[in-house]
C-alpha cells in the first residue's frame, strides 16, 4: 500500500494528513513540496475531468 504524506488536512490549522493508495500508482505526480488535502482532491478531480 502506497502512502502519500500531506502537509495538512482539510484546513491549514489541522495536523498532517496521509492518503493511501491500495493498488498501483495515482495518476498525479508531486513535483515540489507536500500538497494539502484540498490540493490533492483538486488534482484528482482535474484528472478525472480531462481523462473523460
Amino acid at each position: 500500500m502506497k502512502e502519500y504524506k500531506l502537509r495538512y488536512g482539510t484546513n491549514p490549522h489541522q495536523s498532517p494528513a496521509r492518503i493511501f493508495c491500495r493498488d498501483g500508482e495515482l495518476p498525479v505526480k508531486i513535483l515540489n513540496g507536500k500538497p494539502g488535502y484540498i490540493n490533492f482532491l483538486d488534482a484528482l478531480n482535474s484528472w478525472q475531468l480531462v481523462s473523460e
